[in-house]
């Protein structure tokens, strides 16, 4: 029960819908600044493919999102990096969600 709420707190302080795409796996609070590190879910599809194989994350970009109890919140995203075994190519899945609201700022 108790991980269920954790998580419907979660979904209303982040952007919408990005814990559908991504997972928290760590917070770091300090004074005015409050870090909060998600990395892309497996693609359930692309993972039980034969021809596409997971091969690692690309490097982390930070996104300035809304303050949260006056705390600077930086919200840092690790994509998954794909290949295709079949022509070597490299991707990532495009994203249906906009991580960055509109107004987003820190004063």
């Amino acid at each position: 029960m108790e991980e269920k709420n954790l998580y419907q707190l979660a979904e209303f302080v982040l952007p919408s819908d990005i814990l559908h795409y991504f997972s928290i796996v760590k917070i770091e609070p300090d004074s005015s600044l409050l870090r909060i590190y998600l990395d892309e879910k497996m693609e359930k599809e692309l993972s039980e493919d034969l021809h596409f194989e997971s091969q690692g994350f690309m490097d982390a970009v930070e996104v300035t999102d809304f303050p949260i109890r006056d705390h600077k919140v930086i919200l840092v995203l690790r994509r998954r990096r794909w290949i295709d075994t079949r022509t070597g190519k490299s991707f990532s899945l495009p994203l249906q969600i906009d991580i960055t609201a509109s107004g987003t700022r820190y004063s």
